[in-house]
């Protein structure tokens, strides 16, 4: 017996009758669709994409059917498409949200109207798959996993009945209208789609698992995600613009309830407002080491606000090639040679401020120009939109404690000028606790972490007393309230700090956020707003401490991530080896893996296209038009019946004969004849057959 090889996919031309298998591809689309409204919002849309994709498929099916295919219509879909590719481009530079996924659902349910044959339908699934991608480049939760399985589930069923009517239509004892699914099933033409849906089933469940367990190592990816739209033209500035600021904000006041406005996103901070935040999601971060997202510092101390003192801008214009800015970093602090690279995906709408983890290096984001301040703060032209995406690499910023005990020398002038200052509101007292805290301790650092577990000792409270006026923050911090929020306790270090001659300043920026093991993603609520201290320290620059009782993670940035679940085991006393040993291990064993691998897969690989080019030639030579009738008197009758084909726009089938095509139309008869005669004998065709051929268009005009 021998065995044919055939692929499992038919890419037929020929129109398509199914309504099923228009339906499941009709299915898969809508699948796609919803994906990408549900992660983007735009659910309006999506609802023109669906009025237009259901009545586009429901007219294709019957002009299908009946073989009356409109000209306007098709000059319809033709404009329409257009209109949605302009519509993405003046999405673009106006702003709208999401242009590329608008038009990935528009330009689907346009191109409805034109899905005639299986080839049709096979990349009307593929353009349903262009919105999933979408909605997976987007989705930052779980529910895209079960889009992805409804699309599979739907995929399959497609691939399924696509067999089971081919082997129907290759049967030639069972009608397919009479054929039932089992009856089509048992007798599909191509053995090797069942082991395809067995294998994708397979895959369909074994690749979450596989998702979970196999280490993924944290690097550098090809492509940085950076928001697709046009750059920001304003030119940046030193004021912060945050889009939450109320328009009148009262000294002293106090807000009872949440908001999304983080009173110190701003010009100034103003330690006398109180008030507590929401808990809605600000951004999501994906990033293989935890850290605070800082935004800038202030440096000037009045006694109830903080401030910068120098609004000076540093521009920094992208590179020609890529549009990444590269930041002046050479001398970092905490510099070690370890990278990562954070991906900021904003969810609301926030101040001008590149958040950032670590020592930025390099900023990819959609702007002409950005400005760093004097305190490395980096801030853009506008405020930051919902939907924008930016990426950072940085270097981690990590001290150890020895090495700062041991930084001594002297403190730059421009330094000591702008980070020791005091108004002459700080009183006594406050002077002497720092004194006592910190006597007979060896070194600045020492002094620092003594003046921080101080502090963790105070109550944290939204709600603290107002500030009386003429009074100072600190000293009512300290002594008198003893609560507060984070703006109290860093106030208070930084005061105490300076006061013994070490230079220190305000940070505001963001913590960590939750983490999700499964995605990676950091995720960062309005109440994640903070701030926190930096030092400085000789020959080591900044170093951040954090005062504030109760706030998970560390300024400092965390060890990098290897594994998704690194984090997973950690408080498990397990006889488990490093994360460094497993790290080297797991690399070593992908690498020798890959070696024997690539070189298997690679000859796999060129095996499989000689294959499929063998195929396409055996596919080509069974169905190209035969090339021995040469006579002229054959060519003119096989032109006679293409031309037939063309004119009464119903073209042969590839399972139908000449008098089952020909039998649709009988003023065909003269003609069909004739093609049969031409195919089949064997001797010269005489000039009546030939004529016969060519009477056919008289045929057809006297039947009308």
């Amino acid at each position: 017996m021998k065995l044919k090889f055939q692929l499992p996919f038919n890419f037929s031309r020929d129109p398509e009758p199914s309504a099923r298998l228009r339906t499941l591809a009709a299915a898969t689309q809508i699948t796609g669709m919803t994906a990408a409204a549900m992660v983007t919002g735009l659910w309006l849309p999506w609802a023109i994409s669906i009025a237009l994709l259901i009545p586009g498929n429901i007219y294709a099916q019957r002009a299908t059917a009946s073989g009356d295919r409109r000209r306007w219509v098709r000059a319809l879909a033709f404009v329409g498409f257009h209109i949605t590719f302009f519509w993405m481009f003046f999405g673009i530079f106006t702003g709208q949200p999401y242009p590329q996924a608008q038009f990935a659902m528009l330009a689907t349910a346009v191109v409805s109207l034109e899905i005639w044959s299986r080839m049709n339908l096979s990349a009307s699934i593929g353009l349903g798959l262009a919105n999933l991608y979408v909605a997976a480049t987007l989705s930052r939760g779980y529910e895209f996993f079960a889009f992805l399985l409804v699309y599979l589930g739907l995929w399959l069923a497609y691939l399924w009945t696509a067999d089971s009517i081919d082997g129907c239509r290759a049967n030639t004892v069972i009608p397919v209208a009479q054929a039932k699914p089992q009856q089509q099933s048992a007798r599909r033409r191509v053995p090797l789609a069942g082991w395809v849906t067995r294998v994708a089933l397979v895959m369909v469940f074994a690749f979450p698992v596989i998702f979970v367990l196999v280490p993924r190592y944290a690097g550098r990816p090809l492509f940085m995600p950076v928001t697709l739209r046009v750059p920001v033209a304003q030119e940046p500035t030193a004021s912060v613009i945050n889009p939450a600021v109320p328009l009148v904000q009262i000294q002293g006041e106090v807000n009872r309830g949440e908001s999304d406005y983080y009173f110190g996103f701003a010009d100034q901070v103003d330690l006398s407002y109180r008030g507590g935040l929401s808990n809605t999601v600000m951004m999501l971060v994906k990033s293989p080491a935890w850290s605070y997202w800082r935004g800038y510092a202030l440096d000037e101390y009045n006694g109830r606000t903080w401030r910068q003192s120098d609004e000076q801008l540093e521009t920094v214009e992208p590179t020609f090639l890529n549009a990444a800015f590269f930041l002046d970093n050479d001398e970092a602090d905490g510099y070690n040679g370890e990278w990562f690279v954070q991906s900021f995906y904003i969810m609301q709408d926030m101040p001008n401020i590149i958040w950032s983890g670590g020592t930025p290096f390099e900023l990819y984001f959609a702007a002409n120009e950005i400005g760093v301040d004097i305190t490395d703060g980096i801030r853009v032209g506008t405020s930051l939109t919902a939907g924008t995406t930016y990426s950072v690499v940085s270097n981690r910023v990590d001290f150890e404690p020895d090495v700062l005990r041991a930084a001594t020398g002297e403190i730059p002038a421009d330094i000591s000028e702008m980070y020791l200052q005091l108004p002459d509101t700080v009183t006594e007292r406050t002077r002497e606790l720092a004194r006592t805290l910190t006597e007979d301790l060896p070194s600045d650092y020492d002094k620092a972490v003594a003046i921080r577990d101080h502090l963790l000792t105070y109550e944290y409270d939204f709600f603290p007393p107002p500030q009386p006026p003429n009074s100072d923050a600190v000293d009512m911090f300290l002594f008198e309230d003893q609560r507060g929020v984070c703006e109290h306790y860093v106030s208070s270090m930084v005061v105490m700090l300076r006061t013994l001659d070490i230079p220190a300043r305000f940070v505001v920026g963001y913590g960590s956020g939750d983490y999700n093991p499964l995605s990676g993603y950091y995720t960062v609520r309005a109440n994640d707003a903070h701030a926190w201290v930096e030092a400085y320290f000789p020959g080591q620059g900044w170093v951040p401490f954090d005062p504030t009782p109760g706030w998970t993670g560390d300024p400092l940035s965390g060890p990098v991530d290897e594994w998704m679940f690194s984090r997973a085991l950690e408080g498990a006393n397990l006889p488990l080896p490093s994360l460094d040993e497993v790290g080297a291990f797991a690399g070593g064993l992908l690498a020798i893996i890959g070696s024997v691998i690539v070189p298997i897969g690679a000859v796999a690989f060129v095996a499989g296209m000689g294959v499929f080019a063998f195929w396409l030639l055996r596919r080509y030579q069974r169905t190209r038009p035969t090339r021995y009738h040469t006579d002229p008197s054959r060519k003119a009758v096989f032109r006679a019946y293409r031309r037939a084909q063309f004119w009464l726009r119903a073209r042969r089938l590839s399972w139908q004969t000449v008098s089952e095509h020909t039998s649709e139309h009988e003023h065909l008869s003269k003609l069909r004849e004739a093609v049969e005669i031409a195919a089949y004998r064997a001797q010269p065709l005489d000039a009546e057959t030939v004529e016969q051929a060519r009477s056919w268009r008289n045929s057809k005009t006297n039947t009308k």
